[in-house]
């Protein structure tokens, strides 16, 4: 029997082709790539599969197509023990994928997205709603809108805290009900940048603590953090608490792949556990900067992560690369 898991996510899973190169190419041109690996990716989907790593139980919610690339998906998350009972095939469809083009100078990186056919065809189900109803915490971030909505009902009715994750250049009119809804929300500084100017019509630069305290008020939930990548990130909550997080070792990046959804699912993962709101950030920040010492969106060693849970300090991770 599969245990209960404590986050249960709801997103869209990606199998990921992640090429390093020194620089980016000019068009026309061909360059060769200095490594190259494969693995999962999509937001919702890496920071379940981190939390998991970490030692919460997590579960996701999604739909596949039939292809190869749902069939490594779903052997990754196995692996990374994430319950994977409510993750559907769809007979004759595909699965999405990336394409990610990671530059080592700048620690940038380009990327192509083709979305599957599977992706829209997610149906509300008995066994959705009894995972949900049984869990601490769901994490979304707008995909299978219609499932999210039902979800988030769950989710309120049994007393589990709601989680958004908003992404750079994800921004879009349609998910704002669901972001109205989090008790936690936790986004990208470009998203939260997009939220402001809309609702002040202003396109003014705020530091990410500014854009923080601006969502705090404006959604009325229990905390907000916007990360800003090498610059850290900004933490509110309604309780008065306001902080900033450093990243760490931001220099020694070389790839940015899944450092936001690596923070999110350490930070989830270290609130479900009773951490202080520092610690989970500091645990996140840990996370996200070993990720990005490494290639691909699910990279990080969990070895110098796991006794985490106690609040204790990490120790430093090697930093070095995957083989």
């Amino acid at each position: 029997m599969n245990q209960q898991p404590d986050i249960v996510g709801i997103g869209v899973s990606v199998w990921d082709s992640v090429m390093l190169v020194d620089v980016l190419p000019e068009r026309g041109t061909v360059v060769r790539a200095k490594r190259h690996v494969e693995g999962i990716g999509g937001g919702i989907t890496v920071a379940v599969a981190t939390a998991a790593r970490l030692g919460s139980a997590t579960a996701m919610i999604d739909s596949l197509g039939d292809d190869a690339a749902a069939t490594r998906i779903l052997d990754v998350l196995t692996r990374e023990a994430v319950d994977t009972r409510c993750v559907v095939r769809q007979t004759g469809h595909s699965s999405s994928l990336a394409s990610i083009w990671s530059e080592t100078q700048a620690a940038e990186r380009t990327i192509v997205f083709s979305p599957g056919s599977a992706c829209n065809r997610l149906q509300w189900t008995p066994q959705i709603e009894a995972l949900i109803s049984g869990a601490k915490l769901l994490h979304l971030n707008g995909r299978h809108p219609e499932v999210c909505r039902r979800a988030i009902e769950v989710a309120n009715a049994s007393g589990a805290k709601v989680s958004f994750d908003g992404g750079a250049y994800r921004y879009r009119q349609e998910i704002l009900p669901l972001l109205a809804t989090a008790d936690i929300a936790i986004v990208a500084r470009q998203f939260a940048q997009s939220h402001y100017q809309r609702q002040r019509r202003s396109d003014s630069p705020k530091s990410s603590m500014e854009l923080a305290e601006f969502l705090i008020q404006d959604l009325d939930c229990e905390l907000v953090g916007v990360t800003d990548g090498a610059d850290g990130s900004s933490l509110v909550g309604r309780d008065g608490a306001r902080f900033h997080q450093q990243a760490i070792s931001p220099e020694r990046a070389i790839d940015t792949t899944g450092c936001g959804d690596t923070y999110h699912g350490a930070f989830l993962h270290g609130y479900v556990r009773g951490l202080t709101i520092q610690q989970a950030a500091r645990l996140a920040a840990e996370v996200a900067s070993d990720n990005a010492r490494r290639l691909g969106g699910l990279a990080f060693d969990h070895t110098p992560f796991g006794s985490a849970h106690d609040g204790s300090d990490s120790p430093s991770s090697s930093g070095t690369t995957n083989p």
